[in-house]
């Protein structure tokens, strides 16, 4: 522990588990400006300590790295504060009232938004149609995504803004659903959103800028010190106004769309631009992100075989194979990092496939492209992962989410190769973290209680877990959310453990996760946050 410096800061009589290579137990840790300067036991800390230090008791409390929410859209989580909020709806008329009651809130003729619902909840897994939306709202077109952000639910007044009936030719990659004589149901999948979308009024900044503040209060008080963030463009001037204030409190790397690889003079041109807004340590620009099918839950993600509760489909694949090849070798041969979202076993195999063709075609390099999701694996494709040095990017409670009705969707056996943690780490995958927020609460304590135990949270069914075999340790799951998460953005030198050297991002744990029985993670709260050594956040003890 040899230094010779004084501390600003000593965090003592803590079980600090430091998620280094060590995997080290240890009492206290001592910082000095945004660093860890030290790591040990209380009694060794005292030559560190002069007046100036500030000395944090935390009572025998766990401390762990800062999390580290490797995917999420922290715009969109934002806004669904701010918006209607169909999360959790049971019932045809849990979503009528909260649709009724933003309705009274505004004057006629104003859009209606929000996010959140989920028709195997309320609606026995039948698509809803606009006649609800009608009902509650007549004189505001009305427009809600689905809780995975992949399917849009508008009302007629909504349609007919937008010019939607029933000879309206959907984009490529998105589907209209139609009713018996051949009308818009108000369903619509992946890219047919755009047609409503591009005619709702934008955001104005300062709605983005109030909804990003309220996401960080969220953020300090899960214990969330770092997000790798699937925002829009415009946000990054607002991270980079926040951080000149001394209200940015997560550190963030932001990703651009995928597309722009399409043009690469336009992609470096902006990525310069951009680079100008970084902040060392506080702010900087991540890997493209592209999609390559759509969910599991609205059954849009792209299978070899048709789903088993809808035969006449395979889902909707964003992509031919050849497209998709040749935009990841581009944006490959420029050095950026790729990130794909894809959910169906095909999907996944095409963007492996992607990924194996451009490292064989470009320079060798330091890669680590993504999979984002990653939900369900051919079995052959999961050592590919590892040989072609591929991250999957996974989020736990999607697969507690959705286990209420996998199997229904794809069958018990095409659900061996869903959500397979264990067998990913056991292949030596580089496995990652996130909660996917808004479409999961942000919570990690959810994540990590979903990956030790595949248990729905709702239920607590099925008791022994969905395929059990593929469970992590707490200690695995903590690490993916931490260590790992910091490695799949280059970080891992920088943060993600409890190392002399690294960012002093902290958290203090109101239960000792590592030893409590399962259950209890979820009762599970930060009670304090610490970013580059400052306390940001201080929960009830």
């Amino acid at each position: 522990m040899g230094c010779e410096e004084n501390a600003d800061v000593l965090i003592l009589n803590g079980k600090i588990w430091t998620v280094d290579e060590k995997q080290s137990l240890t009492e206290a840790v001592a910082i000095k400006g945004d660093k860890i300067l030290a790591v040990g036991w209380s009694q060794d800390m005292k030559g560190l300590v002069d007046q100036q230090t500030e000395i944090i008791d935390v009572e025998g409390k766990l401390v762990l790295p800062g999390f580290n929410d490797a995917h999420l859209h922290f715009l969109g989580g934002g806004l669904s504060l701010l918006q209607v909020n169909l999360a959790g709806c049971k019932t045809p008329d849990e979503v009528s009232q909260k649709i009724i009651e933003r309705a009274s809130e505004l004057p006629e003729g104003h859009w209606i938004t929000g996010r959140g619902w989920d028709h195997t909840l309320f609606n026995k897994g039948v698509w809803p149609d606009k006649k609800l939306l009608d009902k509650a709202a007549p004189k505001h077109p009305v427009f809600v995504r689905r809780v995975d952000g992949h399917v849009g639910w508008a009302n007629s007044l909504a349609l007919r803004v937008a010019g939607i009936d029933r000879s309206t030719v959907p984009p490529s990659g998105g589907e209209i659903l139609l009713d018996a004589k051949g009308q818009p149901t108000g369903i619509l999948k992946e890219s047919a959103m755009d047609l409503i979308e591009k005619v709702i009024p934008k955001e104005s900044a300062e709605q983005k800028f109030l909804a990003i503040e309220k996401a960080l209060v969220l953020a300090k008080r899960c214990g969330v010190t770092s997000i790798q963030d699937n925002s829009d463009m415009d946000v990054v001037k607002i991270y980079h106004d926040l951080h000149k204030q001394g209200k940015l409190t997560v550190r963030v790397c932001e990703w651009l769309d995928f597309g722009l690889a399409n043009d690469p003079a336009e992609l470096l041109r902006l990525w310069e631009n951009l680079h100008s807004y970084a902040v060392k340590n506080f702010l900087r620009i991540g890997q493209l992100k592209g999609y390559v099918d759509g969910t599991l839950g609205s059954r849009t993600a792209y299978f070899f075989e048709p789903y088993d509760d809808d035969p006449a489909s395979v889902g909707l694949p964003q992509y031919t194979q050849a497209e998709l090849d040749r935009v990841v070798a581009v944006a490959d041969s420029l050095g950026m990092q790729v990130g794909l979202h894809a959910i169906g076993a095909k999907a996944n195999w095409m963007a492996l496939n992607a990924f194996e063709k451009a490292i064989r075609q470009n320079v060798r390099r330091p890669r680590r492209h993504r999979i984002e999701h990653a939900q369900v694996l051919h079995l052959n494709d999961i050592p590919r992962f590892a040989e072609l040095g591929v991250i999957a990017s996974m989020q736990p409670t999607h697969c507690t989410s959705d286990l209420r009705w996998a199997e229904q969707r794809i069958g018990h056996e095409r659900c061996r190769g869903a959500y397979p943690w264990r067998r990913l780490l056991d292949s030596g995958v580089q496995l990652a973290f996130g909660t996917d927020w808004p479409v999961e609460p942000l919570d990690p304590m959810r994540g990590i209680y979903s990956a030790v135990t595949r248990i729905n949270i709702e239920t607590g069914l099925p008791e022994e877990g969905w395929f059990p075999g593929q469970t992590l340790t707490v200690a695995e799951a903590v690490r993916c959310y931490t260590l790992e998460a910091a490695y799949a953005e280059f970080q891992e030198d920088v943060k993600g453990s409890i190392t002399p050297g690294k960012l002093a991002d902290l958290v203090v744990l109101s239960r000792d996760i590592l030893s409590v029985p399962p259950g209890e993670i979820l009762d599970t709260q930060a009670v304090m946050t610490v970013l580059g050594g400052k306390v940001v956040y201080r929960g009830q003890k």
